[in-house]
């Protein structure tokens, strides 16, 4: 049966204009998806949804067939004989082109820190994730319309100044001896490193190209700018051809910033910064991370600073944390019309006090897993004011946009966020809160197992390789678990088994890129780690 469907996307497809779709109807149960009720086995289906990847098609729709909609159709049945199709409960299942798996090539960001012009590698993992621009004020993204909303919601109640992102991206130390960053809570296995190079001006271009779209080079792959911070993004070889030097050569170590809340400092000393006013600052951060459906290694922070006498406003706080809360728990009706509404795998919304009445979180708390777990959108620390003898207390509020917007939108996969496919924006309202309908219906799902030896002396860094994970599928694998270690008792060295679940949810993955990507995976884990595969 599958051998029927094999060649059939692949003729679609060089005749289908972009915005076109194929039309495929299947008897009861013949699909191999969830739509089939009851659902076949998969390996005695049609595996519809596999047959089309192949060809860069996803599953978009899934109706009933209406035969009486089709003037003159008839069963005729197996080669004509008394067998005719049953065509009750019969499923047309649509398919749409899925956006290609773009070549990823190592680039180069271009930017000032200070008055240094300074250029460094971007990580491959998130080439694609940064300067995307979704914070501009006439973006229609979801992270964009939430920062809105809050800032409007919060002004209410409190005054209100909104701060641009002129920040820099780089941050050249992280201070706290203690593996704390930037004064969060952010230890150092989680910040990105990066090789970064300064160059004189009149090193970095010849006299004959005073800008790099100058001499005859190809333009860099994104022109954009970060935040209101002068940059750019060009190819490696635009850099050769334009004089700017290896940056594995003479580097100095950066890490791209890991949170917001490392600039309270210089929000602080501001010269017309005001006690009793509360300072809004959103920006994208950088941090590695596990490989799980609502963790992240970029999004959207929000930070709020105030900061008040609590001898002459000891009820400062008091509003300060009311407000917030409000606004978030306003927005969470917004969407759902009650908090219990908002998804059917989340409880309501809880407010958590730690540290002596320190600390707060504002979480939900997900039901999808066996294990319940907090969903935290935001934390509000206050802290005595360390950069001045003055009696003021400092309150910070840290905000995850991203994933605050994933839970009014029901958005049930942070990779949706950073789609290019333009199906998802088209769904997003900033009057109303309407769930997000997935356009990648039933995508298909692939195991790889990998094993190997650890040969270093430690611990294996989980979080690095999750990161090159992350680099060598192109953010494919959606789930990454550890299926079991040990170590030899006589080599003293740790075997670790994990298992790979891919599964892309907005572009069309078939069960060959998958193995390609395991394959590149297994070369690139012996050369990134140095490890035995099994």
């Amino acid at each position: 049966m599958v051998i029927m469907l094999f060649g059939f996307p692949f003729s679609c497809a060089d005749v289908l204009t972009s915005k076109g779709d194929v039309h495929v109807t299947l008897c009861k149960g013949q699909g191999g998806t969830a739509a089939d009720q009851p659902m076949r086995a998969w390996h005695n289906s049609w595996q519809v949804v596999a047959m089309a990847a192949r060809a860069g098609f996803i599953l978009s729709q899934v109706q009933m067939f209406d035969c009486s909609q089709y003037y003159g159709y008839t069963s005729t049945g197996y080669r004509s004989q008394d067998k005719p199709f049953h065509v009750d409960q019969a499923l047309t299942h649509v398919f749409t082109r899925s956006l290609p798996f773009s070549e990823i090539k190592p680039v180069v960001m271009e930017t000032r820190i200070g008055s240094e012009h300074c250029f460094f590698h971007i990580p491959e993992e998130l080439v694609e994730k940064i300067n995307r621009n979704f914070l501009q004020k006439s973006s229609r993204h979801p992270v964009n319309i939430i920062d809105k909303l809050l800032r409007k919601q919060i002004a209410d109640t409190v005054n209100v100044q909104e701060l641009e992102d002129n920040f820099p991206v780089l941050l050249k130390q992280c201070p706290q001896p203690d593996g704390a960053c930037a004064g969060s809570e952010v230890c150092q296995t989680e910040l990105y490193w990066v090789s970064c190079s300064n160059l004189e001006e009149d090193k970095s271009r010849s006299t004959d190209c005073p800008e790099p779209q100058c001499c005859d080079v190809p333009p860099p792959i994104f022109d954009r700018s970060f935040g209101n911070k002068s940059g750019q993004i060009m190819d490696c070889t635009i850099m050769k051809q334009l004089g700017i030097p290896d940056l594995s050569e003479d580097c100095r170590s950066y890490c791209l910033r890991p949170t917001l809340t490392g600039y309270v400092t210089d929000i602080l000393r501001k010269p017309d910064f005001r006690v009793g006013v509360i300072y809004a600052l959103s920006g994208p951060v950088f941090r590695k991370c596990l490989i799980r459906p609502q963790m992240m290694p970029v999004f959207h922070e929000m930070v709020l600073v105030g900061a008040f006498n609590s001898e002459k406003d000891p009820d400062f706080l008091s509003p300060f944390m009311c407000s917030v809360e409000r606004a978030i728990s306003f927005l969470v009706k917004s969407a759902s019309g009650a908090p219990s509404c908002i998804d059917k795998n989340l409880k309501l919304i809880t407010f958590k006090e730690e540290g002596s009445g320190k600390s707060w979180n504002i979480c939900f708390q997900d039901m999808e897993h066996r294990e319940i777990t907090d969903l935290t959108v935001a934390k509000l620390v206050c802290t005595p004011n360390k950069q001045s003898n003055s009696e003021f207390n400092v309150c910070v509020t840290s905000i995850n946009l991203d994933l605050l917007s994933m839970v009014l939108y029901h958005v049930s996969d942070w990779r949706m966020l950073w789609t290019f496919d333009e199906r998802f924006l088209n769904q997003i309202s900033a009057t109303e809160f309407k769930p997000f309908s997935a356009f990648s219906l039933y995508p298909p799902t692939y195991s790889h197992d990998v094993s190997f030896w650890f040969n270093e002396n430690g611990e294996l860094d989980e979080l690095e390789l999750h990161a090159v994970v992350r680099r060598v599928s192109r953010d494919s694998v959606k789930e990454m678990k550890l299926m079991d270690s040990f170590l030899h008792t006589e080599s003293k060295r740790m075997s670790y088994c994990y298992r790979l679940t891919y599964q892309s949810c907005d572009k069309a993955l078939s069960y060959q890129q998958a193995l390609e990507m395991q394959l590149h995976l297994r070369d690139e884990l012996q050369k990134h780690f140095q490890v035995t595969l099994r």
